[in-house]
């Protein structure tokens, strides 16, 4: 026995050894945090999407543009003129943050606008325009003649004489269409609610991400603001606001906010724990230090193997806090009850079995979550395993030296764990009993067990945004549902005509009501664009000769091309406002989108773009719920496969009989885990399941302290009990959370590590049966 335990002059190049490591360690963090971002985003915990046909570096693109954008409808008070909206344009322009203002449009760029049309009117023939053509002369010509003849359409002689066909008025028409319920008034694009408000357009792009959580906080901050001086000195004016960066500025505050109250709960409870527990400062520094180290480990592994680091990370790494804390406790409760009989060395040769089992099983639990394509949670999963074992060496290589002085003493509460060893060798009822009440709320909890796989659970929206995004819409037309059709081609020419393969698919969905609307770029193809000249030059002449029956005198129409290509539309005044659905790479690729409006099946719009080269469809919501269901499907499977590897283990380290006792509480433990979680009103989801394999992973570790055949009960209830207790006080926590995903964590680990601390000393019958053989 004395040839295994380690030499002191071993032992102390060990330390030397991890010491050198972590001043590496803590050097890398030196470099890599200001080189590294934390992320907020939500999206971003989600799986990457892929699109089949489209290249990733367009659908990233759109991504990021996107994310930057800003809307604001600014509604003056009732019977005021447009200043208090002047007064909120002018301000943007001079912030910062913020890049391409978009406000009104003034007469300069109206009249560019009308030039552009008017020079390329013959190629961009708007769709009711060419269906007038195709349909014959009649139908353009008595269309003409209404405009001409109508009270309200104002044809000016001009207008006749420079454009007899009208092209540049349908082009106009159709753009007015397009708007939706948005009108121009002035220069601004307008929309009006039921009360006769008027709600003035305005729109910006952020200069960085959206997600970039000190830009984020100052520009909500400025953006808020100003909305308060603009309401003081406009009483009665309104402003709604619509973005990504709103959303981003509300979830890193909620974050914050868990990590300052979960965070310092958690730690203060730990070491305010340990002091009362060991009466002393010093198991208190040790504690810190370790969990200080682990805390270093896990950021420097996240930041080299992601680059960034996700809130939601931080907020859940807290639970990690208590786990690692709970290898300093053993080791500490050892000592402080043994330490007159034993060196620390020897001490830490009689935990090492038990120490290394608990982490193996433990890492191992937590780098299941890697199987998940979910970035946060293989962000935990690496901040776990990575911080977890460098708590672990912290203790195995620096506590035998830094614990000398550590006062050895009875254990406080000693009498009671020794009476509650007792009990559970000797009191059927409590034997018995507990699982029976166990079983009992498992079969209380499973009736009411509800699956919900709906993805909004990871994060709660706040109600005012949300209600700003209803008014929005309403206004509008425009709605930010997050469904939209992508449609990609190796250059301008042909992302257009696949454009144009989709529209009559587009209106055919729209007439059987698949959707309620949709957006397309209103610019042709090459192609289209000379089919259009080749439909005017056929059509046009009988088009005049029929005006000229009509008794109207008119210049004869200049039939001449003058082509527009992808980049001079892109360049010019009219692709204001259509400019964010295009997006070109480098190398001449190119995608679009087309949003849609009121889609109830996504199954049809997925068919529909299948019917489309280079096309796929977006619907992030309904996608993600169902990657959700089928990975929560997986996991399922999984943590079945891995308590049967446990009990196979189980059953050939300790028979069957023991082997059979030593699976109740984990068993137990995983059923009162979901059972209360359905006792508390929550449903069953992806999250809940990755708790369970946290469940198993941890609760398996009380059960291990007891079959190490070096230690003692009473070290190892002792040891048990501090380390529950500390886990408590971070898994607990998370039930605090604002988010759902992260409470119902909480719940079911809080709920199932507590089981399986109670049911630990199950094992001890048998142990002791064996003993005495």
């Amino acid at each position: 026995m004395s040839n295994s335990v380690l030499r002191p002059e071993q032992h102390r190049r060990l330390a030397f050894g991890w010491l050198a490591i972590c001043l590496i360690l803590l050097a890398a963090l030196c470099w890599l945090l200001p080189r590294s971002q934390i992320n907020s985003s939500v999206l971003a915990l989600l799986p990457k999407q892929q699109l089949v046909g489209v290249p990733d570096e367009l659908a990233d693109g759109f991504s990021r543009r996107l994310d930057r954008q800003l809307m604001w409808l600014v509604s003056p008070p009732p019977g005021a003129d447009s200043a208090a909206v002047s007064w909120w344009w002018q301000q943007l322009r001079q912030m910062p943050q913020l890049q391409q203002v978009g406000g009104p449009m003034d007469a300069q760029r109206q009249q560019q606008w009308g030039r552009f049309f008017y020079q390329h009117r013959n190629v961009l023939l708007d769709d009711a325009t060419r269906q007038r053509l195709m349909q014959g002369p009649d139908v353009q010509s008595q269309w003409i003649l209404g405009q001409l003849y109508s009270a309200f359409a104002g044809v000016s002689g001009k207008e006749l004489a420079n454009d007899p066909l009208m092209l540049v008025r349908g082009s106009q028409l159709a753009q007015q269409r397009n708007g939706g319920s948005l009108s121009l008034a002035n220069g601004w694009l307008v929309a009006r609610d039921p009360q006769g408000r008027s709600w003035y357009l305005l729109h910006a792009e952020l200069g960085a991400s959206s997600y970039d959580i000190g830009s984020a906080r100052s520009t909500v901050d400025k953006l808020t603001a100003l909305q308060q001086q603009l309401q003081q000195r406009w009483p009665g004016a309104e402003v709604l606001n619509r973005g990504t960066l709103y959303y981003s500025n509300y979830a890193s505050q909620q974050a914050e906010r868990d990590i300052s109250t979960i965070g310092l709960a958690s730690v203060a409870g730990v070491f305010l724990l340990v002091l009362f527990m060991f009466r002393s400062v010093l198991p208190l520094l040790l504690c810190a230090l370790s969990v200080g180290i682990g805390a270093l480990a896990g950021t420097v592994a996240t930041l080299l193997a992601f680059g960034e680091i996700h809130l939601m990370t931080l907020v859940l790494s807290i639970s990690i806090v208590g786990i690692s804390a709970d290898y300093a406790l053993y080791f500490l409760t050892e000592r402080r009850v043994h330490g007159q009989q034993s060196t620390p060395l020897a001490s830490l040769q009689k935990l090492l079995p038990a120490l290394s089992m608990a982490l193996l099983t433990t890492v191992v639990a937590y780098l299941a979550l890697l199987i998940a394509p979910f970035p946060g949670l293989q962000q935990l999963a690496v901040f776990a395993a990575a911080g977890l074992s460098a708590a672990c060496i912290t203790v195995i290589c620096w506590y035998p030296q830094l614990s000398r002085r550590l006062p050895v003493r009875p254990a406080p509460g000693l009498a009671f764990i020794l009476r509650w060893l007792h009990a559970w060798r000797h009191r059927p009822l409590l034997r018995y009993g507990l699982p029976g009440t166990a079983v009992l709320v498992i079969i209380a909890g499973f009736s009411q067990l509800k699956v919900d796989d709906d993805i909004g659970q990871l994060q709660a929206l706040p109600v005012a945004l949300q209600q700003q995004e209803q008014r929005i819409a309403a206004l509008t037309g425009q709605h930010n549902d997050q469904k939209w059709l992508v449609v990609y081609g190796a250059d301008g020419e042909q992302l257009l005509q696949r454009l144009e393969l989709l529209q009559p698919k587009l209106a055919q969905a729209k007439r059987q009501g698949v959707l309620a609307d949709y957006r397309l770029l209103p610019l042709p193809s090459h192609q289209r664009q000379q089919e259009n000249v080749t439909l005017l030059q056929r059509v046009a002449p009988q088009v005049m000769a029929q005006l000229q029956q009509a008794e109207l005198t008119l210049n004869a129409p200049d039939l001449t091309a003058d082509w527009v290509t992808p980049q001079q539309w892109l360049g010019s005044v009219v692709s204001e406002g259509w400019r964010l659905l295009w997006l070109t790479l480098p190398d001449g690729r190119s995608a679009a989108l087309v949003p849609v409006n009121g889609v109830q099946n996504s199954a049809a719009m997925q068919a529909l773009a299948g019917q489309v080269p280079g096309t796929g469809w977006i619907d992030r919501k309904t996608e993600f719920s169902e990657l959700f269901g089928q990975y929560r499907l997986y996991l399922s499977s999984l943590l079945a496969l891995s308590v049967a590897a446990i009990a196979l283990i189980y059953l050939w380290r300790f028979g069957l009989g023991h082997g059979l006792r030593c699976m109740v509480p984990t068993l137990l433990s995983l059923g009162c885990g979901i059972a209360v979680l359905a006792l508390s009103g929550h449903s069953l989801n992806l999250f809940s399941l990755l708790a369970l394999i946290l469940v198993l992973g941890i609760g398996i570790n009380y059960t291990l302290f007891f079959t190490n055949p070096r230690g003692t009960p009473t070290t190892s209830m002792f040891a048990i009990f501090m380390a529950v207790f500390t886990t408590q006080l971070t898994f607990g926590m998370l039930v605090l959370s604002h988010t759902q995903a992260i409470s119902s964590f909480g719940i079911v680990l809080s709920s199932g590590i507590a089981v399986a601390f109670l049911l630990a000393p199950l094992t001890l019958a048998t142990k002791r049966k064996r003993g005495k053989a």
